[in-house]
């Protein structure tokens, strides 16, 4: 039987059965696919901008500590640098959110990472440990920047019912960077000395502005809201508060581990620090190939929770890890949770937001960063110059289960409003005019 293009109909049989003519069906389904799409140009430049901006970042976890040490500091003024970072990065970060909302994500993400990169290659001029404070607290506005909008560009381009795998190989692109980059740093500073690995990672900062210049800011910006005022594009995300408050929990066990592993690894010879990094790294991007799929498919918290435990785990080994069989057990163990965590979590706190809020939650939710991070660095410095650095990593441990048990608490008592007053993913993600076709 012929169907006219531009009719549909519909025959409903006495069972309530509904049928649609076959062609239907094929434009349907081709709607469909086309709004699932995935894989674009666009997509695949911002996972190359994210991975070369933590090639930069992670590059450093096994330097700063020791360059602190060379420039005559003690360990306490390791707490002091490291945490300097995040002080810039948590006054920045809330503006970086409304300015990806205003200026848009492409232009942010270029900037973000030239200044990483430039900031990073000032470390060389750093004659001592104050002047390494100031060239720490410029990479903390890059680096405060740059994911929030690498992070808003993936919220916007991906479908809605494949936000989580979105987030997950965003996270793979970042495990990567992590899997090679630390190893790598070492090995330079070992056969160059300082300076040659400084210029390694700002080039590779710099590399991932050039591919940002690539990116469609059409395809990637938040349309504005008609009538819509700037101004009430907020700073700090409420409907991320949440969030928030529970991945702090995980980000504060990244303070001793960026701050004093290398150390840990030294007094208790447990061999190179990097190695720690590339099993987190190659654990995470194993966990991230299917963990997206599961927060899609079985709910955020049914993920999140059981990562918070699992990191917990990893950081009470590491207090008490005597040969290089448990400190790598225990990078097992951190690689997994974080898995789990990052891409939940971030999906979590888009649904959770109206669509033209999206780039003021991602700058609240990663805060926690600087906060938990940067902010925790800080602390456990003093902490760790009385009571000794092995220490710390039991206090981490045991904050990632609170964070767990807070979770679980406040799950119940904070419904997602996803997207209240907001575009529909529909209405954002549906790209006709894309440039090229995906899965």
């Amino acid at each position: 039987m012929f169907f006219p293009d531009r009719l549909t109909f519909r025959i409903t049989s006495f069972t309530g059965t509904l049928y649609e003519p076959p062609g239907c069906w094929m434009q349907n389904t081709s709607v469909s696919q086309q709004q699932d799409r995935l894989w674009t140009l666009d997509y695949v430049l911002n996972l190359l901008v994210g991975h070369f901006l933590f090639a930069s970042y992670t590059a450093l976890f096994t330097i700063v500590p020791l360059f602190v040490i060379h420039q005559g500091g003690e360990t306490w003024h390791i707490g002091i640098v490291i945490g300097s970072f995040g002080v810039s990065g948590l006054l920045i970060r809330p503006f970086g959110g409304r300015w990806v909302y205003t200026l848009g994500a492409k232009k942010i993400a270029f900037l973000g990472l030239a200044i990483f990169g430039i900031a990073t290659i000032l470390h060389i001029v750093a004659f001592n440990v104050w002047l390494i404070i100031p060239a720490r607290m410029l990479q903390g506005v890059g680096l405060a920047i740059g994911p929030v909008a690498t992070s808003t560009i993936v919220a916007n381009l991906a479908p809605d019912r494949r936000r989580g795998e979105a987030m997950a190989h965003m996270g793979l692109a970042i495990g990567v960077a992590s899997l090679y980059s630390p190893v790598l740093a070492f090995w330079l500073f070992s056969e160059f000395g300082f300076s040659v690995t400084f210029i390694y990672a700002g080039a590779a900062s710099i590399l991932g502005a050039v591919f940002a210049l690539g990116i469609s800011a059409a395809r990637t910006d938040i349309p504005a809201v008609s009538g819509g005022s700037t101004a009430k594009i907020p700073l700090i995300s409420r409907g991320a508060l949440f969030p928030t408050f529970v991945f702090l929990s995980y980000t504060v066990s990244t303070a001793p581990v960026n701050s004093f592993l290398p150390l840990l690894a030294e007094d208790r010879e447990l061999g190179n620090p990097g190695l720690y990094f590339s099993v987190y790294a190659f654990t995470q991007i194993f966990v991230m190939m299917f963990s997206g799929t599961m927060a899609d498919r079985l709910g955020n918290a049914r993920v999140i929770v059981p990562g918070l435990l699992i990191v917990g785990v990893g950081m009470f080994l590491l207090w008490g890890a005597q040969n290089q069989l448990i400190f790598l057990t225990a990078a097992v163990l951190a690689g997994t949770g974080f898995g789990f965590i990052q891409p939940a979590m971030q999906a979590l706190t888009i649904a959770r937001v109206p669509v033209r809020e999206r780039s003021s939650a991602v700058a609240t939710l990663q805060a926690a960063w600087d906060l938990g991070g940067s902010g925790g660095a800080f602390i456990i410095g003093p902490i760790a110059g009385v009571m000794g650095v092995a220490v710390t990593f039991g206090m981490a441990g045991g904050a990632t289960v609170f964070g767990a048990l807070g979770f679980i608490a406040g799950d119940r008592r904070s419904p997602p409003k996803s997207n209240a007053g907001g575009q529909s993913d529909e209405e954002f993600t549906g790209h006709p005019e894309s440039n090229e076709k995906g899965d």
